[in-house]
């Protein structure tokens, strides 16, 4: 399967082709009061809340995950901002080099009860390290737009 990432241009020019998370910590959260949602959370520290508190409200609370979709028109438009840019990038990925590089993958709508952008169907990648995933998942960069 190929997944997708919409990166915008200012972001694209900061991480040149690479899959950089917004945090570097082990992928488990426990659910935090004011910020957890009633009946989409899990009890204690586990994987399950991290991919719920990485999608959650797409308000960016930094996790070691990268978000992508399997959908292309999505990509486009997180790449352009729904337009805001002119133009924006898709990064492609081959989702069959996540195992090879031991990149784990959430697909959150098996994990979240009510997931917060439903039409993403948003695939949470983690590498092993919790770090930067490797350069090579990333099989092709395409300019969207003018």
């Amino acid at each position: 399967m190929v997944l997708y990432r919409g990166i915008n241009p200012e972001l694209h020019e900061q991480i040149a082709g690479e899959l950089i998370p917004k945090d570097a910590r082990p992928f488990v959260r426990s659910p935090e009061y004011g910020r957890a949602e009633w009946g989409n959370f899990f009890w204690g520290e586990c994987e399950a809340n991290a991919v719920v508190e990485h999608q959650q409200h797409q308000a960016g609370y930094p996790t070691s995950g990268v978000s992508t979709t399997p959908h292309l028109n999505r990509a486009i438009f997180y790449a352009t901002h729904d337009g805001k840019y002119s133009y924006g990038f898709v990064y492609v990925i081959d989702e069959t080099l996540c195992q090879i590089h031991n990149v784990t993958i959430y697909v959150v709508k098996d994990i979240v009860p009510s997931p917060s952008i439903p039409e993403d169907d948003e695939i949470i990648l983690v590498a092993h390290d919790f770090g930067v995933l490797p350069r090579t998942l990333v099989t092709e960069i395409r300019k969207i737009g003018a």
